[in-house]
């Protein structure tokens, strides 16, 4: 039997763990022209009045701005342009009250949970 200490401690947990990032909103990201990135919206819904914004990781995992993006209506499969900066970035979506953290490096993108990197697979459409 779980004791009530232990019940409210795994709670507390998975509500801090679930509360901190959005695992619904979802990018996918492509090399774009000539030193930018194509971001594209990967989710079945329209997200509005949603802010991508981009960072630079440093050597020292310090982060230095790169790029903000304001779109007041971002359809599925829509793409933004945005700045290749580096060879590691960030980037932040937030819409709708939630945040999705993502970074970006050697032509892979991986979602952030806490200080977890965890490898995003390519969207497989099906046949």
């Amino acid at each position: 039997m779980i004791t009530p200490g232990r019940w409210l401690c795994g709670m507390l947990m998975f509500l801090a763990i679930a509360g901190c990032d959005s695992v619904e909103l979802t990018i996918a990201v492509a090399p774009g022209a000539s030193g930018t990135l194509d971001i594209a919206n990967a989710n079945d819904t329209i997200w509005t009045d949603a802010r991508l914004t981009v960072e630079v990781v440093e050597s020292d995992n310090s982060a230095t701005p790169c790029a903000d993006r304001h779109v007041a209506s971002w359809r599925p499969g829509e793409t933004i342009s945005i700045p290749s900066c580096g060879k590691k970035i960030r980037l932040v979506l937030s819409t709708g009250g939630r945040t999705s953290r993502f970074t970006y490096v050697n032509g892979r993108l991986f979602r952030v949970f806490g200080r977890k990197e965890v490898p995003v697979a390519p969207r497989q459409e099906p046949q």
